[in-house]
């Protein structure tokens, strides 16, 4: 490969350009696949989700500590490989069985390539440059993204698990890439003496419990993203439906419901890459009470349209509001990252990176089974309302952060390893 081919900040555009743009290619009709093809109901679209969030919840600060305590390459080419093999089985067996098996494989991956990206290109690069990365990478991914919606959709008009299968093969493709483009100059794993043993990975545990404990800010961040977890889980498994069985998608113009998703996708991807470049112009990653308030207005904005969108009967309404929510979150996600970013200290910031996707996997393992009885006793309507009154949850939580220091990350001590 050319140097240019391993520089790290080409070889981390080119992965959030990639994942993004195979993700999309799937996930764009994924819940019609589930819906149309397996006929799950919405109490079984719930447990789906959170049999991958239980995953995830298991295993993110395991897979954290491997890559902390061994190589954060191996960790993200092995993860990406993982995430490819559950949606190559997920399209070719239309089975609830088969689906839940395949939400574990991808999870285990997700876990795996969460996190040690991010830690992997801090490494490289340092904290800053890192987090205007982080912002740059989103916008790219976002473009990308918007061209995955269109190849998913076109696929999925050939056949509905064509795009689920194609996506899992690229994810596997990109993973070779990955495994060969990926240096670890800036990597530094625990000492060669307690490599391979449990003593190690037992002390890098104890480490970033101690960095935790030791920085409040990281605390009422973890507290944020738990609240965050209680809510997406049931937006992100009912929003098709609710298009399809309370606002209802007319068949004018030949639009299919694929279709219709398609365009839905492709309105929140160009509206998202507009309000990331105001932000990149715009915001400063350091100025930690600026970048709270910016949080919060962008969770405050997110609430109000999720409940919008809940409440809404004509179809025009309910995508200006379904966009609005889409597009806050798509705000939130870099500038979070980069907010946690400055907090945490090299030697464990995959694990610590880790820690933030199991407070997530957490919220919407409790929230998900909530919402999914809502959606079943109730109705789709209700658990959407209910999943949006979570999310304001989190407001009083970044007043509370708004007032305390960032600050540099106190160093996490591994301590003597047998």
């Amino acid at each position: 490969m050319s140097v240019r081919s391993k520089d790290p900040t080409f070889v981390y555009l080119v992965a959030r350009a990639a994942g993004p743009l195979f993700f999309s290619v799937l996930a764009t009709t994924n819940l019609v696949y589930q819906v149309e093809v397996a006929h799950l109901d919405p109490l079984r679209l719930l447990l789906v989700g959170t049999v991958l969030e239980l995953t995830c919840l298991v295993l993110q600060v395991p897979t954290g500590l491997l890559a902390d305590a061994f190589s954060r390459r191996w960790a993200v080419a092995v993860g990406t490989a993982l995430i490819g093999a559950g949606f190559v089985l997920e399209g070719m067996v239309p089975r609830f069985t088969a689906i839940l098996i395949a939400q574990v494989i991808w999870g285990a991956g997700a876990t795996l390539s969460d996190g040690a990206d991010d830690a992997w290109i801090t490494d490289e690069v340092g904290v800053e440059p890192a987090g205007r990365l982080f912002l740059r990478g989103s916008q790219i991914g976002q473009v990308t993204g918007l061209a995955g919606i269109f190849v998913g959709v076109g696929l999925a008009s050939i056949r509905l698990n064509l795009p689920v299968v194609v996506g899992g093969v690229l994810f596997m493709l990109l993973a070779v890439y990955l495994f060969l483009a990926m240096t670890e100059a800036g990597f530094r794993a625990i000492p060669r003496h307690s490599r391979g043993t449990l003593a190690g990975m037992a002390a890098g545990a104890r480490s970033s419990l101690g960095a935790i404990r030791a920085r409040p800010l990281l605390l009422m961040i973890l507290a944020i993203t738990v609240v965050g977890g209680l809510s997406s889980e049931g937006v992100d498994r009912l929003y098709q439906v609710h298009f399809l069985k309370d606002v209802g998608l007319p068949r004018f113009a030949g639009l299919s419901p694929v279709l219709w998703f398609g365009l839905i996708s492709g309105g929140s991807a160009l509206l998202g890459i507009a309000i990331t470049q105001v932000i990149r112009r715009r915001l400063d990653l350091g100025d930690h009470q600026l970048v709270t308030r910016s949080l919060l207005a962008f969770t405050a904005a997110r609430a109000v349209a999720l409940a919008g969108f809940a409440l809404a009967t004509n179809l025009a309404v309910a995508i200006a509001f379904i966009w609005v929510a889409n597009v806050m979150r798509q705000a939130f996600g870099p500038v979070q990252r980069a907010w946690l970013n400055q907090s945490l200290d090299p030697a464990n910031r995959a694990t610590l990176f880790s820690v933030d996707g199991q407070a997530d996997a957490l919220g919407q393992i409790v929230g998900g089974p909530i919402i999914g009885a809502v959606a079943s006793g109730v109705s789709i309507r209700a658990a959407l309302v209910a999943s949006a009154g979570l999310l304001g949850l989190a407001l009083p939580l970044f007043m509370r952060a708004h007032g305390q220091a960032s600050g540099e990350p106190i160093k996490a001590t591994t301590g003597d390893v047998a």
